[in-house]
């Protein structure tokens, strides 16, 4: 993440991630930072602060100010992506869009590497607290009514749609916008569950404070 100044262009802060070894086999791609002002009273550090997410499956907060991490937002300023996600191969689940502010939560979904194999990582949409990072609501179509961690030993439905494009938000409706591609692989959907026939190639609209569904329009059915 690079900071310039406005006027001139020169440079006032740059953070680096250090992302590197085989949990970051994709491109290097980062569709941007989302920019968040914590309400009066509510942290002591980061007032203003910037959240972005990575191919190594990780969520950071920075200070827009000086691109130091927010020591309150998970540990060093970092939260891992990974819990619930259960075992796979290295570079088949990671983050590629950051996540939307919506009704106070970050919205986050996630890239499923495309055309590998069935069952992948899930395509779950996960809202965090923007200035401490704890899960707030998990969105996991494989099991709509449970929307805390899996319990131990267990992962969110593996295989189903996933949401790796950027959201939008409507905060008077109290909506986050989820736009959803096919559970893996995407050319053939012989294995496909009733859940996942459902919710692919769609518009999904989230109560943000909840996560759960309000409306969903499909685009295309059994794509």
């Amino acid at each position: 993440i690079t900071a310039l100044d406005v006027d001139t262009g020169e440079e006032r802060w740059r953070y680096d991630p250090q992302i590197t070894g085989r949990d970051a086999i994709f491109w290097s791609t980062c569709r941007g930072v989302t920019y968040y002002e914590a309400p009066p009273g509510t942290t002591d550090t980061c007032q203003a602060r910037l959240l972005t997410a990575t191919t190594d499956a990780r969520m950071i907060a920075v200070d827009a100010a000086s691109g130091e991490p927010c020591s309150d937002f998970g540990e060093d300023g970092q939260i891992s992506l990974l819990p619930g996600m259960g075992e796979f191969t290295p570079g088949l689940y990671y983050a590629t869009s950051p996540p939307t502010i919506a009704s106070g939560v970050a919205v986050l979904g996630g890239l499923v590497k495309d055309n590998q194999e069935i069952l992948e990582p899930s395509g779950v949409v996960r809202g965090f607290d923007p200035i401490s990072g704890r899960l707030l609501w998990a969105w996991d179509l494989g099991r709509e009514e449970t929307r805390t961690l899996p319990p131990e030993g267990e992962a969110y439905t593996r295989g189903t749609p996933n949401a790796w494009s950027l959201f939008s938000a409507d905060d008077d409706l109290g909506l986050v916008y989820i736009p959803t591609g096919n559970a893996t692989p995407d050319y053939f959907g012989g294995h496909r569950s009733e859940a996942m026939d459902k919710y692919a190639s769609s518009i999904i609209a989230l109560d943000a404070r909840s996560g759960r569904v309000r409306w969903h329009f499909q685009t295309t059915h059994h794509d």
